[in-house]
């Protein structure tokens, strides 16, 4: 029985931890190391029992949608042919300038992120993600529509209406919908999120990824710049679920 590491990003830009220098040795990496990269239905598969993975697989994430992921990391992807799962904020996206910019390969800059973060030219736009869907490069799932600071032990009355708010959006301007959220802050109810037609929930926390674990309790790892030698061992680690779990329980 094996697991799937699944890594966790925010940006790739040169601004910021993961560069786009950085980004594509993690991809070099991962063939090298004979990986292949997965989408949300070859996960949900694995994780229900229903398909057996064959050799090594990971998973690639972003959260919040951010501007970079297209015009840094989507043209990397492509040209490894690697594949990814962005999980944008749908409010953002609706408030992005709409349009499809250049990527790094087609002479464009990498993004200011530290001025732009939260201005609506940070984000990804509809057309931006529908490109990187259409294309097979990325699975688009669900940020929660605004992003607001959910806490389990706190009133937050309306996140059943953000859900499904923020699935209509995919559905509506994307075509597909995936089932999966990523939840901000790793907080999660998954009561809401099944009743609000969501399959699959991504967290913060760590650990294996196996057969039989449920689909709204998935883990991930945060992937920072620099040396590949963290990542390479992390690798290891989340694929080899005893280790994996003993770790989890560790670092929490």
């Amino acid at each position: 029985m094996s697991s799937i590491p699944v890594l966790m990003y925010h940006h790739v830009s040169a601004d910021r931890e993961v560069t786009p220098q950085d980004f594509e040795a993690h991809l070099l990496l991962l063939k090298r190391g004979g990986f292949r990269t997965v989408g949300l239905d070859e996960l949900y598969e694995h994780l229900s029992g229903n398909r057996e993975i064959d050799g090594r697989a990971a998973m690639l994430t972003f959260d919040d949608g951010y501007a970079d992921n297209w015009i840094c990391a989507y043209p990397l992807l492509k040209k490894h042919g690697m594949r990814a799962v962005v999980f944008p904020v749908t409010q953002r996206a609706d408030e992005a300038p709409p349009g499809v910019r250049k990527t790094i390969v087609e002479g464009a800059q990498s993004p200011d992120t530290l001025k732009d973060e939260r201005g609506p030219a940070g984000f990804l736009s509809w057309d931006e993600l529908k490109v990187m869907s259409s294309s097979g490069v990325f699975d688009v799932g669900s940020h929660t529509h605004t992003h607001r600071d959910f806490k389990r032990h706190t009133p937050y009355e309306d996140l059943k209406k953000e859900l499904a708010l923020s699935r209509a959006r995919i559905e509506e301007r994307i075509g597909t919908w995936k089932g999966a959220i990523s939840w901000p802050w790793g907080d999660c109810e998954p009561t809401w999120a099944g009743e609000a037609g969501y399959r699959m929930a991504f967290t913060t926390r760590v650990g294996a990824n196996v057969p039989g674990l449920s689909p709204f309790s998935i883990r991930r790892f945060k992937v920072r710049g620099g040396s590949c030698g963290k990542l390479a061992f992390r690798l290891w680690l989340y694929r080899r679920p005893l280790l994996a779990e003993l770790y989890g329980r560790v670092r929490g």
